[in-house]
């Protein structure tokens, strides 16, 4: 019997005016980052989100740390640090213009300061300042820090003949343990950009750190005077002994210069030498310039040549035939235009061509003059040439002639001058190493003098805590991405489609109860603007478009397990088709562990069991009530063989008539994995989606169950990912949908009434 329609007009408007929203909806809830082809990389807020989600692990990693690092802190015996302050100039202060024996550094050399400070930590200075405070004998100066908690244990778990050879090792280092006990506790600290340098020693003895560090500093500055006066002694005498032996080479020089001179009879080859080589110069420079008009001119005169006389350019170009040829022109003219009058003989036409001969006579000679003058032009600089090669050929002769007499001149008197030159500057510098090494000048003052401190340097426990909470931090985020990278859990929308390759049916948002006793099945229902409810329309909506007949007739929803959120799916799912103005069979399947009539507060006396078995028709087992245009069929009594009822022709039969009746079947099966009861549903349903709890389906599970629904030739809609928010470990509901599910094989439960078989 089908039951009567309830259309409510005013439910219908609500359900239209919600529908032509619920795409940007689904897409509000829609997970930031996914792509329709599954590749979806991390962007910031993507990390950010997993921060988030383990700020807990993070912030008890954070407080590890904070504790560690106080523990440490206070088993630490306190150190003192007293500092003196120096500054070193590259030079000292010049009382006098003399250059001194300490090489000078210039402005560019780097490697003067590292001198210095490597200076300030030789083993000679320590062992200077060991010597001078008398500290070989000084139970204060051989006391060692305290060894913190964590060496303790090492020592404790260490062999018996380590701990043997460690003391072993330190009882040999003797007087130069002393020296790098004391280098270890120095430190040398420049000041950047400046001169000057910070010179500071550690002890558990702020007395004995004052002490040692004012010490220090003194020492290096007496070792440095005494390096200065060691290195002019050094030199004098060096300078003596060299200016005997060069006095006795300037004197045999100058002996053997002579000897030569007056055996060659060599006055002054110099001055010869010079006026040799100017004119010399001056020839060259003459033969430059005779040689380009020699150039020019053998060019004119073989241009005349090739051309002849009226091709030739300085013919052309005369303006004296110039002249003429105008005068030539003007009179032939004159003659022919007086020819059409007179005859040849006639007195004036013989007057005229007299001059017109005259005038051919002129030009004639004219051409010949400028050929005769760039001819003679041209002998005369060939003849000037010659001439200056061979008075050029001669000075050369006589230069290499002067050179050759007196290269064993030119020898010895450069011995002369060298041996001079050495002598004198000898002479000047040991003159200048005696007055500068008298002279008492130092490069370094004591600008702070080392004062005993009066409180501990370290440890530091504002600094050491600080640098916890630094290393707390890395660690924690690295931990929670650590945890986050070994999580195999669905966390979005683009991992359901990546690992399935199902489109999103909806994604439904994270939802805080208030009360505990507050049903979240029916929020869709009793708050239709909430974000649950507009997510499940959504849902609605998404369904409506998966084929092209629409919404399927009867919709199996599944999960891979248990407590995911598939009944309150169905639940929801159906109280929107309800507020659509549809009438709709909500059908509990999980004929092993139902909770429908739980969720809706509903008798399981009798239920689907009941016609599966015949004993009942469906209008006596479908129950009304809870919201008008649902309907309502729980499991009944508990079967012990859930499988083969599920199986049965009365099944298929039933799903058939409930088709033809309602507008709309949901099935609210058992979960895929581990049961055979779900791929019987998915196979008799029209159309199934599966329910993913973010945040607890395992990617293994959900590809498992939907492998196994394609294998019973399921047609698998898509997914719908619910609890999707940073709730419980980072998503989910903030309540517990207590799902017990007891163990298929063990005892049935005492709370369901069972069939016989």
């Amino acid at each position: 019997m089908k039951p009567e329609p309830r259309r409510i007009s005013s439910r219908r408007s609500l359900a239209l005016s919600e529908e032509e929203q619920e795409l940007s909806l689904y897409d509000r809830f829609q997970p930031e980052g996914s792509t329709g082809d599954g590749e979806a990389g991390l962007d910031l807020k993507e990390y950010w989100a997993v921060i988030v989600r383990h700020k807990f692990t993070i912030i008890l990693f954070v407080v590890i740390s904070l504790v560690a690092s106080a523990i440490v802190t206070s088993l630490q015996t306190p150190v003192y640090r007293s500092s003196v302050k120096l500054q070193i100039d590259r030079e000292a202060a010049r009382v006098v213009n003399f250059e001194g024996v300490t090489p000078r550094e210039a402005a560019y050399s780097f490697d003067f300061y590292e001198t210095q400070y490597q200076l300030l930590r030789s083993r000679g200075l320590a062992k200077r300042v060991i010597e001078q405070l008398g500290l070989e004998s000084s139970a204060q100066f051989r006391a060692k820090e305290k060894p913190s908690f964590f060496r303790k244990l090492k020592n404790f778990f260490s062999s018996p003949q380590e701990s043997t050879a460690a003391s072993g090792q330190d009882k040999a280092e003797g007087s130069s343990g002393l020296e790098g006990l004391l280098l270890a506790n120095l430190t040398v600290t420049p000041v950047k950009n400046s001169r000057l340098v910070v010179v500071s020693y550690d002890s558990p003895n702020p007395q004995l750190a004052a002490r040692v560090v004012n010490t220090l500093a003194k020492s290096f500055i007496d070792m440095t005077m005494e390096r200065r006066f060691e290195n002019s002694s050094y030199a004098k005498e060096f300078l003596s002994d060299r200016i005997k032996q060069v006095r006795a080479n300037l004197e045999e020089s100058e002996r053997r210069l002579v000897e030569y001179a007056s055996q060659r009879e060599i006055v002054d080859l110099d001055s010869k030498q010079s006026i040799l080589m100017q004119k010399l110069q001056a020839l060259n420079a003459r033969l430059t310039e005779v040689e380009a008009e020699r150039i020019k001119a053998e060019s004119s005169y073989q241009e005349m040549q090739a051309s002849g006389a009226r091709g030739f350019d300085r013919v052309s170009d005369s303006e004296v035939i110039t002249t003429y040829k105008e005068k030539l022109a003007d009179l032939e003219a004159e003659y022919q235009d007086k020819l059409n009058v007179y005859k040849p003989g006639y007195p004036a036409m013989k007057r005229l061509q007299d001059q017109i001969d005259g005038l051919k006579r002129k030009i004639a000679q004219e051409t010949a003059d400028l050929q005769s003058s760039v001819k003679s032009r041209y002998q005369a600089a060939v003849r000037e040439q010659a001439m200056l090669q061979s008075r050029m050929a001669d000075v050369k002769g006589q230069i290499l002639e002067l050179q050759r007499k007196s290269t064993d001149y030119q020898a010895l008197k450069r011995d002369v001058e060298t041996n001079r030159e050495l002598y004198n500057g000898l002479l000047q510098r040991i003159k200048e190493v005696g007055v500068a090494a008298g002279v008492g000048s130092n490069n370094i003052s004591i600008i702070d003098k080392g004062e005993v401190p009066g409180a501990a340097y370290k440890p530091d426990l504002k600094r050491n805590l600080q640098i916890a909470l630094v290393i707390g931090l890395i660690g924690g985020i690295g931990l929670a991405f650590l945890f986050e990278h070994l999580d195999d859990t669905i966390k979005s929308s683009a991992d359901v489609e990546k690992l399935t390759g199902l489109p999103m049916i909806g994604v439904v948002p994270e939802v805080r109860l208030q009360d505990e006793a507050e049903s979240i099945a029916l929020k869709t229902w009793v708050e239709p603007k909430s974000a649950i409810a507009e997510a499940y329309r959504s849902c609605r909506t998404a369904l409506a478009f998966s084929s092209e007949t629409g919404t399927p007739k009867v919709l199996h929803v599944a999960s891979s397990i248990a407590g995911e959120g598939k009944t309150t799916s169905a639940i929801s799912l159906a109280l929107t088709y309800v507020q659509a103005g549809s009438n709709v069979l909500l059908v509990d399947c999980d004929l092993r562990n139902p909770s429908l009539h739980n969720e809706l507060a509903l008798s399981n006396e009798l239920g689907l069991t009941n016609y599966l078995v015949g004993d009942h028709r469906p209008s006596e087992i479908i129950q009304t009530g809870v919201v008008d245009g649902l309907y309502v069929l729980t499991t009944g009594p508990l079967p012990p063989n859930p499988a083969e009822l599920l199986d049965s022709n009365r099944m298929a039969e039933f799903l058939d008539i409930a088709a033809e009746k309602f507008d709309v079947v949901i099935l609210d099966g058992p979960p895929v994995l581990g049961l055979a009861d779900a791929l019987i549903l998915a196979n008799m349903a029209r159309a199934s989606i599966m329910v993913v709890d973010a945040g607890v389906t395992r990617s293994g599970a959900l590809k498992g169950s939907v492998q196994r629904l394609r294998q019973a030739h399921a047609h698998v809609l898509g997914v719908v990912l619910v609890k999707y928010g940073q709730g419980r470990s980072g998503y989910g509901y903030d309540y517990q949908y207590h799902y017990n599910y007891y163990s298929y094989d063990a005892d049935e439960s005492a709370d369901h009434p069972r069939l016989a078989s």
